[in-house]
């Protein structure tokens, strides 16, 4: 094992890894990236809608909101995989969906409280501007740099709850997966047999993501806040 062909080994039945692994990162790219722009871009614009119009429509977000935070995520992917599908794509729906109404929600309510009082907003009252021209043309833009840094910083938190479910056994069981690589050296007892190479690899890949994307969102957060840049 590890000695066939490849720069990266091979696996318990003599297939190369280096295509797992190439093949890993664009799937788990593209996981993380469609999770964050579905879950943070509907959550910013429906926290804007909710305290624009306040009252009623406030208090069904709220109320939403702190039953999917009582929900755990992890759990209810596990549910589905076991008894509905294991389809990378089923799975991310069901993240999406779960995400939109999740601790960010309360956090934008928080920054759009106070945009919602400045004087321009008051300014475009007083023209006669219609809501939704208010909430998409000066309410969300005001807020936009925020949520540059929030999505960067949160799409490696999707693409390791995509490995978590594959290192379960829940992967997708047509793409190759950083997770699946884990999974099937942990079903093979690898560390056992001495193949460290076998999860190393994915495992060193998958903490190389979340370090460089934690670096650009830390950057672009002391980019975008004025705070942060006095520091």
């Amino acid at each position: 094992y590890g000695q066939i062909h490849g720069a990266a080994g091979t696996d318990h039945l003599r297939r190369d890894l280096t295509v797992a692994l190439r093949w890993g990162a664009p799937i788990g790219l593209i996981f993380g990236v469609l999770a964050a722009v579905g879950a943070q871009i509907s959550t910013f614009i429906l926290s804007a809608i909710g305290t624009w119009y306040g009252g009623k429509v406030e208090a069904l977000f709220h109320r939403i909101t702190e039953v999917t935070m009582i929900l755990p995520l992890l759990a209810v992917l596990i549910m589905v995989g076991h008894f509905y599908s294991r389809s990378i794509w089923v799975m991310l729906g069901v993240v999406i969906l779960m995400s939109i109404f999740g601790s960010n929600m309360k956090v934008y309510r928080a920054m759009f409280l106070q945009a919602r009082e400045a004087p321009y907003i008051e300014a475009a009252r007083a023209y006669g501007a219609g809501n939704f021209r208010i909430i998409f043309k000066y309410l969300l833009p005001r807020l936009a740099p925020v949520l540059l840094p929030q999505f960067v910083l949160v799409i490696p938190t999707f693409v390791f709850l995509e490995a978590t479910l594959a290192v379960l056994g829940l992967g997708d069981p047509v793409l190759p997966t950083w997770g699946k690589v884990i999974y099937d050296a942990q079903v093979n007892d690898a560390l056992y047999m001495g193949d460290y190479y076998w999860m190393l690899q994915p495992a060193v890949l998958l903490m190389l993501i979340g370090f460089s994307f934690s670096l650009v969102g830390f950057t672009l957060d002391r980019v975008f806040n004025p705070r942060l840049r006095r520091l």
